[in-house]
C-alpha cells in the first residue's frame, strides 16, 4: 500500500533577524514560500502551510493552498508545534516538512528523501555535512503522541524529538551534489 505524504511549508517564525517576513522575499521573483511548495507539490498528496497569525491573510491572498495556524496550546512553540498541526489536519502517513526560507530547494532532493520513507522508521532525516537537517525532513504521524509530551513538557528542540524516535539518516550528498539547496536566508546580507 502506497504511503501517503503531507507536504508542510513551516512559514511561522516572526522573521525577527530578516526584518520581514521572510516568506514573501523575493528569489527569482516568485515568493520564498513558493518555492519550498513546488519542491514539496510532485511528491505531496495534500499541501499546507503554517503560518504565524498576522501572516495569514497575505498568504490566503497569494495561494489557495491551506493556511494553517498551530493548535492553540502550542501557538509561537516553534516547529515542533507546527508539525504537530499538520499531524492533526492531516492523515496522511507521512509529514514533509520544509522551512519557507529555503528558496533553493527542489523537487529532484524532496523526491530523492522521500523514497527513503520506511515505516520501520519514525523519522527520515537528511545528514548534511554530519549535521542533521531536521526541518528539512519527514516525520511518520505516529510521532504526533511523542510530540503532544515534548510540547507539554516545554521541550521545543528538534533534537529532544530525535532523540525519541527511531531516525534514518541519510546522507545529503546524494540527495543533492550542488550545496547551494540547503542554504537557508536568515538575514537581509545573506538575501543580498
Amino acid at each position: 500500500m502506497k504511503q501517503t505524504i503531507a507536504g508542510v511549508v513551516l512559514a511561522g517564525g516572526q522573521s525577527r533577524r530578516f526584518g520581514r517576513p521572510k516568506a514573501f522575499a523575493l528569489h527569482q521573483g516568485a515568493p520564498f514560500f513558493a518555492w519550498s511548495v513546488a519542491a514539496l507539490a510532485p511528491i505531496a498528496d495534500e499541501l499546507y502551510l503554517i503560518s504565524h497569525p498576522a501572516l495569514v491573510g497575505e498568504f490566503r491572498r497569494r495561494t489557495d493552498i491551506p493556511v494553517l495556524l498551530d493548535v492553540e496550546r502550542y501557538r509561537g512553540f516553534g516547529p515542533l508545534a507546527g508539525i504537530y498541526t499538520a499531524m492533526e489536519q492531516s492523515r496522511s502517513d507521512w509529514v514533509f516538512i520544509l522551512p519557507c526560507d529555503m528558496p533553493y530547494m527542489n523537487k529532484d532532493v524532496t523526491e530523492r528523501l522521500a523514497a527513503y520513507a520506511d515505516p520501520s522508521f519514525d523519522a527520515v532525516v537528511p545528514l548534511h555535512a554530519g549535521r542533521p537537517e531536521p526541518l528539512v525532513a519527514l516525520y511518520h504521524r505516529r510521532l504526533r503522541p511523542l510530540i503532544a509530551k515534548l510540547l507539554n513538557a516545554g521541550e521545543r528542540r528538534m533534537g529532544s524529538l530525535l532523540d525519541g524516535a527511531r531516525v534514518r539518516y541519510v546522507d545529503a550528498q546524494p540527495l543533492a551534489a550542488d550545496e547551494t539547496v540547503w542554504r537557508n536566508v536568515n538575514t537581509e546580507e545573506e538575501y543580498r
